[in-house]
């Protein structure tokens, strides 16, 4: 069975193209795989990680380039593959309405050929388009629509919130739920002497950093030792952003700024925590850090967004939620988990205990289970042997 992944893959690692390593890695590791080849996307150069035991990862696409299609495509048509899996998300592609849209359109192209499956990160259609700066005006929500119309294009389409994946099945896309889950074996890290606040994501203004350092400039008058680390880059939209704030806060004492962090070090990054933080003013899809966080046994605080409200249903999580852009409902929030080392551990056991069905074979074993049905809606003879119970 020859799978072809495409999704952006590291250097760069947050956000999509992190979910795209790990699932990767999976997959390699199960063994059920003859051929496993990785079309991949980054707009940083470097090496690929060299312990996945796949075929080839090859580098054919960049964000913000109208090329992409066409070199996916080219490619595809060279390998030949049984099966396609597409990780996508609405701004992957560039920037631009125009790149991603040419973009996204090449599933739907590609399916006219093989068996494809597509994993949908973000429904910005039923997102806050305005808190998003979404790109359009006026014209945004039909952008949205066609958006989702054209990423949808799929034999199978995985969503990684039940609640989007109802919203697509009752619009008849074929679809599965597939939660985001544990990138590693889980392991309940001890409490470090750190007294340190983790944000860890893509940078753009609905995340709700600059909230964040508001709070932690009043919580550090109460906790000298207080540290607040900002990982991640800037999203593929807002370019400038990381390093604007950056410069805006730079008289602001203690606050360290990791930008890119390595995959090696994320483990780290969680281990000198206290608590994890989610300040999120708008989202559009499932939250990677919540389930790092459940993985790793640290505490979070979250803005009561309804799509994190909805993944901590879903997947018997905890959090500590605060008001969404209130800095005073945030700066309480984080100082009863800072005050207290019960709920902090509480918390933290409750996501770990929770986070033991979302192990990531468990992911893979989904991910096979979907790429069956898609090779047989496409009546293909081959089919790939499920593994044992994760």
């Amino acid at each position: 069975m020859h799978l072809v992944i495409v999704s952006p893959f590291p250097p760069s690692i947050t956000g999509i193209g992190q979910y795209g390593y790990h699932v990767t890695r999976s997959l390699a590791a199960s063994g059920l795989f003859s051929q496993l080849t990785i079309l991949a996307g980054s707009a940083k150069s470097g090496q690929h990680p060299n312990h996945l035991g796949i075929t080839e990862v090859d580098y054919c696409w960049q964000p913000n380039s109208l090329n992409a299609r066409q070199n996916i495509l080219s490619r595809l048509k060279r390998l030949k593959p049984d099966l396609i899996w597409f990780n996508l998300g609405a701004s992957v592609f560039g920037k631009s309405p125009l790149s991603n849209i040419s973009g996204l359109l090449t599933p739907m192209s590609a399916m006219r050929a093989f068996p494809t499956v597509v994993t949908l990160h973000e429904v910005v259609e039923l997102a806050d388009l305005r808190a998003l700066n979404a790109p359009g005006g006026s014209l945004a929500p039909l952008g949205a629509r066609v958006l989702t119309s054209i990423a949808t294009q799929a034999d199978v389409v995985c969503l990684t919130m039940q609640h989007y994946a109802d919203w697509l099945s009752a619009r008849g896309v074929e679809c599965a739920h597939i939660p985001i889950g544990a990138y590693h074996e889980p392991e309940l890290l001890d409490e470090t002497d750190s007294c340190e606040l983790l944000f860890f994501t893509t940078l753009a203004p609905y995340k709700g950093l600059e909230l964040l350092i508001e709070a932690f400039t009043r919580l550090r008058a109460e906790y000298p030792r207080l540290r607040l680390t900002i990982a991640g880059t800037s999203h593929t939209r807002f370019p400038n952003y990381g390093q604007d704030l950056k410069t805006r806060f730079n008289e602001t004492h203690g606050i360290q700024w990791l930008g890119q962090v390595s995959e090696d070090d994320v483990k780290d990054l969680f281990q000198r925590a206290r608590v994890v933080i989610l300040p999120y003013a708008a989202s559009t899809g499932s939250s990677s850090v919540l389930y790092q966080a459940a993985t790793w046994g640290r505490a979070v605080v979250a803005s009561d967004l309804i799509e994190i409200q909805k993944i901590t249903l879903e997947n018997n999580l905890r959090v500590e939620f605060f008001e969404n852009n209130s800095v005073e409902k945030l700066c309480e929030a984080v100082r009863r988990l800072l005050n207290s080392t019960s709920l902090r551990c509480e918390q933290a056991q409750h996501n770990f205990k929770s986070i033991q069905h979302l192990r990531p074979k468990a992911t893979c074993q989904r991910y096979i289970k979907v790429f069956n049905r898609a090779l047989e809606k496409r009546q293909s003879t081959k089919r790939i042997p499920l593994m044992e119970s994760a």
